[in-house]
């Protein structure tokens, strides 16, 4: 849950203290409208992504279909965490990646002290499994008439309007995040339609949140401009 006017305040002059505000207010926020959402409806319903027969006739009782399928969302998030496993291993290629999150559309809200990357595992683990449920488990089941007399809606069509609403919903982002997160929506709904249930969507969703710790970490490869990020900037004009 996004507090808009932290945001843009954070969007023209980024701090520690502004970053800090940030996130706790994203991970309380967020786990506010869950609660709300799970009370509407049954956990254990919200988890399950059931998948009816005729639902998907081109990938039912097509092991041909299926297994390349799950290859390919296999290979792509290998391709997504590629760059952190690299930084895991080999410091010389996070000083190389933090010379591009200088330029990234994101970097005003990225963790740069101790307290803040702290922060960032608490609102990683918010983000995978408050947006998975309030958007593959209560949105889509919505979306399917499975919950509060929602438009009934077949498979396919849900799927896609609860992936764009995922992206639409990180519009803070600017264009290329909401075209980011749409995709990553398309993949982590299609994971959860596959396996059934949301147990894997938001464990890989969390993970890929929390990617950024082993790539960016300023602090330690940049001490001198890390302190000016703590300090403040203007994401606008620096």
């Amino acid at each position: 849950m996004i507090d808009l006017p932290t945001l843009q305040r954070l969007k023209r002059f980024s701090s520690e203290s502004a970053r800090l505000a940030f996130y706790r207010r994203g991970v309380i926020g967020t786990w506010i409208v869950t609660g709300v959402t799970v009370s509407l409806a049954p956990l254990d319903t919200l988890l399950v992504t059931p998948r009816h027969p005729g639902d998907l006739p081109w990938l039912d009782g097509r092991p041909l279909v299926f297994a390349p399928l799950v290859a390919v969302i296999a290979l792509l998030f290998l391709w997504i965490l590629w760059p952190s496993i690299k930084c895991l291993f080999d410091k010389g290629t996070r000083k190389t990646y933090l010379k591009a999150y200088r330029s990234s559309f994101i970097r005003f809200m990225l963790p740069v002290s101790r307290r803040e990357r702290a922060w960032w595992v608490l609102l990683s683990v918010t983000a995978g499994a408050c947006e998975e449920l309030l958007y593959r488990g209560f949105l889509l089941q919505y979306l399917r008439g499975h919950l509060a007399e929602g438009p009934s809606l077949a498979l396919l069509p849900a799927w896609l309007l609860s992936s764009l609403a995922f992206g639409i919903g990180h519009i803070y982002q600017g264009k290329q995040g909401v075209i980011e997160t749409t995709t990553a929506g398309l993949v982590f709904g299609m994971l959860a339609i596959l396996s059934g249930n949301l147990i894997l969507p938001i464990l890989i969703h969390i993970v890929v949140d929390l990617r950024i710790l082993l790539i960016y970490n300023p602090a330690e490869d940049d001490p001198a401009n890390a302190q000016a990020l703590i300090r403040g900037f203007n994401p606008r004009s620096d």
